[in-house]
């Protein structure tokens, strides 16, 4: 499946993005291209046929095929978003789901007495602890180490009480323990990215994680600012975090 999908994405040598923008198409140049009648696409084995609606395109020696019957044929969803501009593609989030269990046990007793068989677990008596802001509640539950993936997971709860929906953006979040600024992790795909797969609405709310570099055994002090975007006129805001590890 992966080949299929690296040669398909690569038969996109400039896709067309086949959304509704059609009302700012008087904006933008006018380019001159070819159908291309006699082309068809392939996806694991299966011949698939575009809409009729959305041709497949000749455009200087290039195949230009449209960008949503691509993406959904793999799997994935397609959205545009008309006041930013941006094309949003979101691949099937099972994938993550599969690679990215996320422990839901992230907070333990001292007094427990199964403290000690618990394994890459310590207290942190200062968790939970919430910032509100705009009607937004931006709550860490729990930060753990992964000592075999090298990372360190904080784990969220956000609630939306405000009338516009929010995202976390977890790229422009950032971590400081014991006064150094932690790196996010570099592998992107472990990421969390129920973050960025829909806005989180007017009373709603959803549990997530940020992932960052492994951090020390024996840190003592974290700041963590969490950038939150908001629908209301693009306003952003940081929810900032003093972690004090017990």
């Amino acid at each position: 499946m992966k080949n299929a999908k690296s040669a398909a994405m690569g038969f996109v040598a400039g896709a067309l993005c086949m959304v509704s923008v059609t009302a700012f198409a008087d904006s933008y140049p006018e380019i001159m291209a070819k159908l291309f009648n006699d082309v068809v696409v392939k996806v694991d084995g299966e011949y698939k046929e575009p809409p009729a609606d959305q041709p497949i395109l000749n455009y200087n020696g290039y195949a230009y095929v449209p960008l949503r019957y691509v993406s959904e044929t793999l799997g994935a969803t397609v959205n545009f978003d008309i006041p930013t501009r941006t094309i949003d593609i979101q691949s099937d989030k099972r994938t993550y789901v599969k690679e990215v269990p996320v422990e839901k046990i992230v907070y333990v007793d001292k007094d427990d007495p199964n403290y000690d068989k618990v394994e890459k677990k310590k207290a942190y008596e200062e968790l939970p602890v919430k910032s509100k802001k705009n009607d937004h509640t931006v709550e860490v539950t729990g930060v753990t180490r992964d000592e075999g993936m090298s990372y360190t997971k904080i784990f969220l709860n956000v609630e939306n009480d405000n009338n516009y929906g929010c995202q976390i953006v977890p790229s422009e979040c950032t971590l400081v323990v014991d006064g150094e600024e932690v790196p996010k992790y570099n592998v992107v795909r472990l990421w969390d990215q129920s973050w960025s797969l829909s806005d989180i609405q007017y009373d709603d709310e959803r549990e997530g994680f940020l992932l960052f570099d492994l951090i020390d055994e024996d840190w003592e002090t974290a700041t963590l600012e969490v950038k939150l975007l908001s629908n209301e006129e693009g306003k952003e805001e940081v929810h900032t975090f003093d972690i004090k590890h017990e």
